[in-house]
């Protein structure tokens, strides 16, 4: 059976953690066909995130650097899986998605984005609608294809994405460079619906006004990056 490997970045998540694993764990045993490994990379918090983990039945890898590109790098690398999905510790991804995310896998992408315009999202306020929408097209207009939603921390992938690539940024940019990167490696990609709930405890960690332009940047460079060939 293939492996599929699941990364969950966590930094200061205790209020969290322990439910998206209990509901982790129990859709994926329903599941056939598939082993699972759950690796819950603690990004240097300092509550009982790493603990809680543990106790529920998670592999746990520790990454000092701080940022959620640098959790993510850090758990791809402990991966053993030929396929990996990343999702979120504040409980805002579902787990009953993930036999979707793999269906599509299995159906030939290489690629798979949960789309938070299609699926819906309760923590879009109008900042962070508009941003979307806005940084979206910025990407569109670089790459010459569109998505709806790019900058969602839901994915799943094929492990050659990580393996065969060197990724550079320590935030939430990471996720740009993994569709960029997708996008060079001539896979098809696709996107599935994907309801985000509103995250059940603990703070927010992204910042339209602070992350906004650092994934405006990664776009723009990754695109030029695209459009010549490097």
């Amino acid at each position: 059976m293939k492996l599929v490997s699941i990364v969950i970045p966590a930094y200061n998540e205790e209020e969290t953690i322990g439910m998206v694993l209990d509901d982790l764990f129990k859709t994926l045993k329903r599941m056939k066909g598939y082993h699972f490994e759950t690796i819950v990379v603690d990004n240097n918090s300092t509550d009982k995130t790493a603990a809680i983990a543990k106790q529920k039945g998670a592999a746990v890898l520790h990454e000092q650097k701080k940022g959620k590109g640098n959790a993510l790098k850090a758990g791809f690398a402990g991966t053993r899986g030929d396929m990996i999905i990343m999702m979120d510790a504040d409980y805002s991804h579902r787990p009953e998605d993930i036999p979707f995310f793999l269906k599509k896998i299995e159906g030939g992408n290489g690629l798979v984005i949960g789309s938070r315009i299609t699926g819906g999202s309760e923590e879009y306020t109008s900042i962070r609608s508009f941003g979307n929408i806005m940084l979206t097209a910025a990407f569109t207009t670089l790459f010459g294809i569109s998505f709806t939603d790019v900058l969602n921390g839901y994915k799943a992938f094929r492990k050659e994405l990580i393996k065969n690539y060197e990724y550079h940024s320590s935030d939430f940019q990471i996720e740009i460079e993994l569709v960029a990167n997708a996008l060079r490696a001539g896979y098809q990609i696709a996107e599935i619906p994907s309801h985000e709930r509103i995250r059940a405890g603990g703070k927010m960690k992204s910042m339209a006004l602070v992350h906004g332009p650092k994934f405006l940047y990664r776009i723009i460079k990754e695109g030029i990056k695209y459009r010549t060939g490097l």
